[in-house]
């Protein structure tokens, strides 16, 4: 019996990296440039063939979407599959091993024609699993790898690897940008640089090796630009962001008029609690019409000492709030997403700080991020960064649909197996 799996054809940039592939090969691409649909050809490609194939993801997460839908394409060809640890076996005798770089040692003793390693910037612990595992799991067959990622800020494993091609004639290494996919509409990509901070699109759409080192969290802000007075309207939302610490506990007051973000004013007691600030801002504006948002920690029983409630309860009951005014997310913004955010904002839209926002504005001028990890430094003053906290909390819950986002959206990939 002939087996066939038929798959999407592959686009001419992609055609160009399976002409010119060695035994080493590192793509660097913008986002939506079709690494996932690389990745799956590069897989049953090998299946076909009865060989062994190992996928490796940043995350569990990540491994189980594709696993969904490697499952699909290789629909026909599956002798057994194992769910609890993401294998599986065809007919033609291949085997697939679906892992994460979560766990460094992941496949170390097995032994593969191929390994497949996506999205290798936002596995953090990409290097340990190359060089201490993956590596040595292509011995025996003398098995070729692929690297795919869309760069992040910084200097990284991922982009020292591309210097590889130059250096040794086993390695090949391609840069792509999302424009180089037939399949995109380019007005979506410039709808995206219109609305998006530029350095960021400059690293997830054309694949450029972007290095913030030495620039703040929001490094788009000018206080010559952003920062004037702003005065409440009545007949607007009054938009409340909390961040739940106990020195200082801070919140920030906006509102959203005419197109434009205006931050009113900032609370930011030390020594205090939940309770005081929730006096302070209704004795400030207490006709006003509150919608709630925040730090997602607030939901945490164990957050306050009183009682079985948590922070949330105590501001809706302080407030008189009902249920539609509370808008509190289920978990905070990651960093990464949350800068994008921020700089976008600040860069592409109006968006204005009053003056008397003094702790909000220096921790925009001056908090900066680690490079290691992306995340907040919070070690050179532990007073700062708080109002920054509270400020992404607020963008990400009212505003983050002002950024042009929905290209990154990953659409359901078609394949279409067949068996004949």
């Amino acid at each position: 019996m002939e087996v066939t799996v038929t798959l999407r054809q592959p686009h001419l940039n992609q055609q160009r990296i399976l002409d010119e592939a060695k035994r080493f090969n590192h793509i660097k691409c913008g986002r939506r440039f079709g690494k996932t649909e690389m990745s799956i050809e590069l897989a049953v490609n090998e299946l076909l063939l009865g060989h062994r194939v190992a996928y490796f993801s940043p995350t569990y997460k990540d491994s189980y979407e594709w696993w969904k839908q490697i499952k699909h394409t290789c629909e026909f060809i599956i002798k057994s599959k194992d769910e609890k640890v993401l294998q599986l076996l065809t007919v033609t005798g291949g085997l697939l091993d679906v892992w994460s770089m979560e766990d460094p040692d992941s496949g170390r003793g097995r032994k593969y024609h191929r390994a497949i390693m996506d999205e290798c910037e936002k596995a953090s612990k990409f290097k340990q699993s190359w060089l201490g595992t993956i590596r040595a799991t292509l011995t025996d067959y003398k098995g070729d790898a692929w690297f795919l990622s869309t760069p992040k800020f910084g200097k990284t494993f991922f982009k020292e690897l591309a210097l590889y091609k130059d250096k040794f004639p086993n390695w090949q290494g391609w840069t792509f940008t999302t424009f180089d996919n037939p399949h995109i509409d380019p007005e979506e990509i410039e709808d995206a640089r219109r609305t998006m901070d530029n350095l960021y699109f400059r690293c997830e759409f054309l694949a450029e090796d972007v290095d913030l080192t030495g620039r703040p969290f929001a490094y788009a802000f000018d206080p010559i630009k952003h920062v004037r007075e702003c005065h409440y309207t009545d007949t607007e939302e009054l938009h409340i962001s909390f961040d739940f610490n106990v020195d200082p506990i801070t919140a920030i007051a906006s509102q959203y008029v005419d197109g434009e973000i205006r931050v009113l004013k900032e609370f930011r007691l030390q020594n205090s609690d939940i309770y005081e600030l929730c006096d302070q801002i209704v004795a400030w504006k207490p006709e006003a019409l509150f919608i709630i948002t925040g730090d997602a920690t607030g939901h945490n029983r164990a957050a306050l000492a009183q009682g079985n409630i948590n922070y949330y309860s105590v501001i809706k009951q302080k407030l008189s709030l009902a249920d539609g005014q509370m808008r509190q997310p289920s978990a905070n913004p990651a960093v990464k997403d949350s800068r994008v955010l921020v700089n976008s904002l600040l860069q592409n839209h109006a968006l204005i700080i009053d003056p008397s926002c003094i702790h909000l504005i220096e921790d925009l001028k001056y908090v900066e991020v680690k490079e290691d990890t992306n995340d907040i430094d919070k070690t050179k003053d532990k007073h700062r960064s708080h109002l920054l906290d509270t400020f992404r909390y607020l963008l990400n819950t009212f505003h983050k649909d002002l950024i042009h986002l929905k290209i990154f959206e990953e659409p359901t990939i078609e394949y279409y197996p067949v068996i004949e």
